[in-house]
């Protein structure tokens, strides 16, 4: 496989786009997402594939100033070719051109040049083509041209119209990945997303995942609002802490004589878990604070629900919250803190107590152990992003 050098995107993927893969990123107008064909180029070219660049709007020295400006900088122009603004100007500018003429020269251009030059890998910015041509018989000029050839191709297609027209174009022209790139996500209207419309080699989820352009302009992975729930004293705090390089916190000495939280803990931003950023909320655990979880509940992209194992008085308040959760439908995995002490509850008493089915896993660790936490927050993402292998 070749990654395409985002990693929670190639684990989705099963590592990548196999050798001789047909790969589109749709763009929405306006919307961060350049960084993908940068990132599979500069991933291919990192592992000495001899890489063809199209790019018919601009000239290779301006696109590689303006890539030499991003994390996805290209070490070296060694095993680069490329054809630019002047080729296409030399095909399309021709006094006898007509679409099938045109669509004769890129042919005869790219074979030539796969021949001559080793080309092994193709990418393909297809907007000005498209306009030549037609974007169905671009795309389909591209890809068949590459399978014939058995290249690899990447596509960046800036998609003017709406989901309905990629679909039509992905059900019409045999790519292997399709990868969308659009406007804001569920309610966080400042974040983008990226969504896997099709694929033809694994399993991939059916769904919208936001990302985030960091300051240092790498694209980001990233799930906004990962809800620490639970009763009182039941490890949240501690959970958090455990991740988080810095976190947010505001507690009040409980009944018991130790810290509890008021109104809501905030991880560190970074908080990272296959190849995703991540930012926790914890919750208070009382029943009185009651709106406030329902609040911090409400559009949550995944839930950790803690319980103390060792702690049967608290199972009636757990199962409260539990209820809650149900009721919001988001991604949820059960954490059962303390789990490494003898006293622990049963799993099948715990089970009977919370009214868990035996088909939803239960996790056993401690808040203070870092792998511990880690492992919680994976079997989440995994299930937020139904990972094909959990493993």
């Amino acid at each position: 496989m070749i990654p395409i050098g985002i990693p929670a995107l190639d684990e989705m993927l099963g590592g990548g786009i196999p050798p001789g893969g047909m790969a589109l990123f749709s763009l929405a107008p306006g919307v961060d997402g350049q960084q993908l064909l940068y990132s599979a180029l500069r991933s291919g070219h990192g592992l000495g594939r001899r890489c063809l660049v199209i790019v018919p709007y601009t000239t290779a020295g301006a696109y590689c100033a303006d890539l030499s400006g991003t994390p996805y900088a290209l070490s070296s122009e060694e095993n680069l070719v490329f054809l630019d603004a002047s080729a296409f100007d030399a095909i399309h500018g021709s006094r006898a051109a007509t679409p099938s003429s045109e669509a004769g020269a890129w042919d005869d251009l790219v074979t030539s040049l796969a021949a001559d030059c080793g080309i092994d890998t193709v990418f393909l910015y297809c907007n000005r083509i498209c306009d030549a041509l037609g974007t169905e018989e671009a795309l389909s000029l591209f890809v068949g041209m590459c399978r014939r050839l058995g290249l690899t191709l990447y596509v960046e297609y800036l998609n003017l119209y709406d989901r309905d027209h990629l679909g039509a174009l992905s059900a019409g022209i045999p790519f292997d990945l399709v990868l969308s790139a659009g406007e804001g996500f569920e309610n966080f209207l400042f974040l983008n997303h990226f969504r896997i419309e099709h694929l033809s080699w694994t399993r991939a989820p059916d769904m919208p995942l936001p990302f985030v352009v960091g300051d240092d302009g790498y694209l980001i992975p990233y799930l906004p609002k990962i809800v620490v729930t639970g009763p009182v004293d039941a490890g949240k705090t501690t959970f958090i802490r455990t991740l988080s390089e810095t976190s947010v916190s505001s507690d009040r000495i409980s009944m018991s004589g130790s810290p509890t939280t008021v109104a809501m803990d905030v991880g560190h931003l970074h908080v990272t878990c296959r190849g995703f950023d991540l930012t926790l909320m914890g919750t208070p655990g009382q029943e009185h604070f009651g709106p406030i979880i329902r609040h911090l509940l409400t559009n949550a992209t995944g839930v950790v629900f803690m319980v103390d194992g060792t702690s049967t008085a608290s199972f009636g308040r757990a199962r409260a919250i539990l209820d809650e959760i149900r009721e919001m439908d988001a991604p949820f995995v059960v954490a059962v803190n303390k789990g490494d002490l003898p006293e622990r509850v049963p799993d099948r008493d715990l089970r009977v107590a919370l009214s868990l089915p035996e088909e939803t896993p239960l996790h056993p660790f401690s808040a203070l152990d870092p792998d511990g936490a880690m492992g919680v927050l994976d079997a989440l993402v995994c299930l937020i992003t139904r990972s094909t292998d959990p493993a």
